[in-house]
């Protein structure tokens, strides 16, 4: 019976509040690890309608997503805005063409907060569960990304890799999701690259590690940025991506490296948007124990060489690393989308009972 329970809080959907900034229902993807990453400029080429005003163009400057949680700007080194009672305020990410060719949660400056809450980290971006429900008010979670490099040829294209966890008042990994390239070669989904079109999120398992640095031919850093071609025919009704050199290449190049007054991509984690549903339905009480962290990197990994290497700069590959103008972005909004809700794996509904079951001999101890 407690089985049952278990498995029904945390497969219980919130009531949608169909306030939604976003609707991605039908819309093409590349997986990428536990997440799905939307092309913005390819869905609206899908829904027929492109530019400002259209249902997938998402704009993104400083005024415009000012009530949204900003979790990293760039906007000349200042915040864009206040995040809420709960969370941490946003990383200050490179800004201009002087600044660095890497950042890292784990290498700047921890943001203030509003107030201190609990599970605050220094080397993550951090927000409470209780505030994050209040923001989403019933939507799910999606993420945005600004991709804001210097056009041309090898400079467009960005490292990116990030980690997001789940965890309760005892520290305890509650869950862990990873968007990462999976020891995959950096090139683009349409070249050969580590993404998946249409891929399955649940056939991946995060280890919690952090990434594998490696090399041009096998690195858990994702290509963001590079421009796709695409096919008509492939799959009626959904744009899909080939090499640019195909002879079923119907349109393109199209170019990701919009920049920082319009998001390339939407970014989600089923898997976990399904977790949330549950751990939301739990009292605010508890639901306050647990904590979201971001562990993001963007740009040329130290690990793999200088700002001036080849494997940095792509010269010879065609595929840069490096962020070299800034203002790069990461911000949460809200979405739907069609994608059925899936029973989390067993290690995730042991670690959240043995949380429960912890939080349960504390409140007993007082």
């Amino acid at each position: 019976m407690k089985r049952k329970l278990l498995l029904a809080a945390l497969l219980g959907c919130a009531a949608q509040s169909q306030a939604a900034m976003i609707d991605l229902t039908g819309i093409g993807y590349a997986t990428y690890g536990d997440f799905n990453s939307y092309s913005l400029p390819i869905g609206q080429l899908q829904q027929g309608c492109t530019g400002p005003g259209c249902p997938l163009h998402v704009p993104s400057s400083p005024g415009q997503i000012s009530d949204l949680i900003v979790v990293a700007t760039g906007s000349s080194g200042m915040p864009v805005n206040t995040n809420f009672a709960g969370m941490d305020n946003a990383y200050a990410t490179p800004s201009g063409v002087s600044g660095s060719n890497f950042f890292s949660t784990g290498t700047t400056s921890d943001p203030n907060e509003v107030s201190t809450f609990f599970g605050d980290n220094s080397n993550t971006w951090d927000s409470s569960l209780l505030a994050l429900k209040t923001f989403l008010a019933g939507d799910q979670m999606v993420m945005f990304f600004n991709n804001n490099n210097l056009n041309g040829g090898n400079l467009q294209s960005l490292a990116a890799w990030a980690q997001l966890e789940i965890t309760d008042n005892n520290g305890n990994r509650v869950a862990i999701y990873d968007f990462t390239n999976n020891n995959k070669p950096y090139a683009l989904v349409s070249e050969g690259g580590g993404g998946e079109f249409l891929g399955d999120p649940t056939n991946y398992t995060s280890t919690g590690a952090g990434p594998t640095i490696g090399d041009n031919s096998a690195t858990d850093y994702v290509l963001s940025g590079g421009p796709i071609c695409i096919d008509y025919d492939l799959i009626p009704g959904v744009p899909s991506p080939v090499s640019c050199t195909s002879p079923d290449a119907d349109e393109g190049p199209i170019n990701h490296n919009l920049g920082a007054d319009e998001a390339a991509y939407a970014i989600v984690a089923p898997e976990l948007n399904t977790l949330l549903a549950g751990l939301f339905g739990l009292d605010d009480a508890t639901l306050a124990n647990y904590t979201m962290h971001i562990d993001l990197r963007l740009g040329c990994d130290p690990l793999f060489g200088q700002a001036t290497d080849e494997i940095c700069t792509g010269e010879v590959s065609g595929y840069g690393k490096n962020i070299n103008n800034g203002y790069e972005q990461l911000f949460i909004g809200t979405a739907t989308f069609d994608q059925p809700p899936r029973i989390p794996e067993p290690h995730i509904l042991m670690l959240f009972a043995l949380g429960m079951l912890s939080l349960g001999v504390s409140r007993l101890r007082k």
